[in-house]
């Protein structure tokens, strides 16, 4: 990574109190602990539309691997929830990074560490903001050579709440030739709960993909079912 590129990053995350969770897509709520021996210094892109009946939010993710084991993340999202009245308009920032500990290739399971901040922008009645700090351990196995298993299992501190255990269980198969079936299912103690499934196909393999997702979303303020199409574009070299 060129130098200027680390100090920005240095710059922005020394903006922030300290770092919070997101997902890998196509997945919305679990993260991977898979190395890939091409993420050296290589950047990603994920963005990605979920809409539902009452409810609008999009996402824009880069993520920079500075080796296969240690990449940072920042997720923009705006979001407009007309599930409550009057309609909530919000926009957030994460910031996340993420460290392995072992490479499924070669130990037979891939487990790491993800950490971050969350903070969000909402406008209702009047303007309000708030953050969450979250960390996470992450597993991933390999059950058969075209299937991946993922388990997540940490905590998050929002505020003015209490320390909450967070969730994920996750799996993903190639069926086909650069098209891989996936679903998931998490949650947040006391709050929302998420099942989700969907297809990502890869356009060019390892460096364009599209997927289209369907899921259903279970709490306050309402239970939601969505659709999400997203794009990705990986290995970018700098």
């Amino acid at each position: 990574m060129a130098l200027p590129a680390r100090v920005w990053f240095a710059a922005f995350l020394c903006l922030l109190p300290t770092f919070a969770l997101a997902s890998d897509r196509p997945y919305l709520a679990a993260t991977n602990a898979v190395a890939d021996d091409d993420d050296d210094n290589v950047a990603a892109l994920e963005t990605w539309l979920e809409w539902s009946r009452r409810l609008r939010e999009f996402r824009f993710e880069p993520e920079y691997n500075f080796d296969p084991r240690n990449a940072v993340r920042i997720e923009l999202g705006t979001k407009n929830d007309r599930r409550v009245e009057p309609a909530l308009r919000s926009s957030s920032v994460e910031v996340e990074v993420k460290h392995l500990f072992t490479d499924l290739a070669r130990s037979g399971f891939g487990s790491g560490l993800i950490v971050g901040v969350d903070w969000d922008n909402r406008s209702l009645e009047r303007q309000s903001s708030s953050w969450a700090l979250g960390a996470a351990g992450l597993l991933t196995l390999r059950p058969t050579p075209d299937t991946l298993v993922h388990f997540n299992l940490g905590a998050v501190k929002e505020t003015a709440e209490g320390v909450r255990t967070r969730w994920a269980i996750a799996a993903e198969h190639e069926i086909v030739r650069r098209t891989t079936l996936f679903a998931e299912a998490g949650g947040t103690a006391g709050e929302e709960r998420l099942v989700h499934a969907g297809v990502r196909h890869w356009v060019k393999r390892e460096r364009f993909a599209i997927d289209l997702t369907f899921g259903h979303r279970h709490g306050e303020p309402a239970s939601t079912r969505f659709v999400t199409l997203g794009i990705a574009l990986q290995d970018i070299g700098w």
